[in-house]
């Protein structure tokens, strides 16, 4: 799976960006192919407007990319507008390695597994809002 790394912090987005080329199941695209990533992971202290931006513009060969986001602090507002910009999951920065790589493994199965949490309900509220509307979700439930 091909896995773009982004974060307003470089060193950071670096450090996650060379733990995973480790990985046998995930691929980074070379700079100035982040086109071709099937997967956005977003790395940020919380989910504010430096955080959306970005998630938003982000469209590749395969479309918008499913964003995974690894943050300390989401609020419900700002969760709402993520899953606008192709959220699917959100992870706390506490989130170990080995779980931030099976979490972007599922976006690409189109499978989510989601914590426990107010962020669940903010998802599922987005969810439920989206089948009323008459709009297929785009992940299962």
């Amino acid at each position: 799976m091909t896995v773009a790394v982004k974060s307003g912090d470089r060193r950071l987005a670096c450090d996650i960006s060379t733990a995973l080329r480790a990985r046998p199941r995930v691929c980074l695209p070379r700079p100035g192919q982040e086109a071709r990533a099937e997967a956005l992971l977003v790395l940020a202290t919380e989910l504010d407007e430096e955080a959306l931006a970005l998630m938003r513009g982000v469209c590749g060969e395969h479309g918008q990319p499913r964003i995974v986001l690894v943050a300390q602090y989401v609020g419900r507002a700002q969760l709402v507008r993520a899953v606008r910009h192709g959220l699917v999951d959100v992870l706390s920065r506490r989130t170990g390695l080995d779980q931030i790589v099976l979490a972007l493994l599922r976006t690409r199965e189109g499978r989510m597994c989601l914590p426990e949490s107010a962020l669940v309900d903010g998802l599922a509220l987005r969810h439920r809002a989206q089948a009323i509307d008459g709009v297929a979700a785009y992940w299962a439930p």
